[in-house]
């Protein structure tokens, strides 16, 4: 009975060894099929990625060029206002520099005119005159700079004097009108 009851064992140990890979092949199947569904998953996954990168890719890229072409428009209307406050600025000092210098023109041939009025008055005067013709014949210039023959500058009181000397050729002088 030994060898039937050893049979009886083996032939229930092949017994549940023969449900034991069964078990094993249906939870290998079951992975096989978990790992296809998964493989299938992870590759649909992989391309909704995909789909969603470039999505946002796109999306970035247009917001740059968006970003782009707003700094671009800002930069001109910052370039643009800027030159109008030069040019502003330019007119605005030509044109105050202009008034100020009109101004300025103005006072100083007013003057100029004053002077020469009074120049003018006092040439027709009895010493205008009398100067105008020493002139006439060289002489005011002589006696103006005491450049005449022995003629000597001397100072008395701190101011210069023109001292006519005699020479021993004769005496120095000038013409008189």
């Amino acid at each position: 009975m030994s060898a039937d009851s050893e049979l009886d064992d083996g032939l229930a140990a092949f017994d549940q060894l023969g449900r034991k890979m069964a078990e094993t092949n249906r939870l290998l199947r079951s992975v096989q099929i978990s790992q296809s569904e998964r493989n299938r998953q992870e590759n649909t996954l992989s391309t909704e990625l995909q789909d969603a990168i470039k999505q946002v890719t796109g999306a970035s890229q247009d917001a740059l060029q968006a970003s782009q072409t707003k700094i671009r428009s800002s930069l001109l209307w910052t370039g643009l206002t800027a030159l109008l406050i030069v040019l502003m600025a330019f007119g605005g000092g030509y044109f105050f520099g202009q008034q100020a210098g009109t101004k300025k023109g103005q006072a100083e041939g007013y003057q100029t005119a004053r002077d020469e009025k009074a120049a003018a008055s006092w040439a027709n005067t009895p010493s205008g005159q009398r100067a105008y013709n020493l002139d006439q014949l060289g002489s005011l210039n002589m006696l103006a700079s005491c450049k005449g023959e022995g003629w000597k500058i001397e100072q008395q009181h701190g101011q210069s004097v023109c001292i006519p000397y005699s020479i021993p050729s004769g005496t120095a002088g000038w013409y008189i009108p």
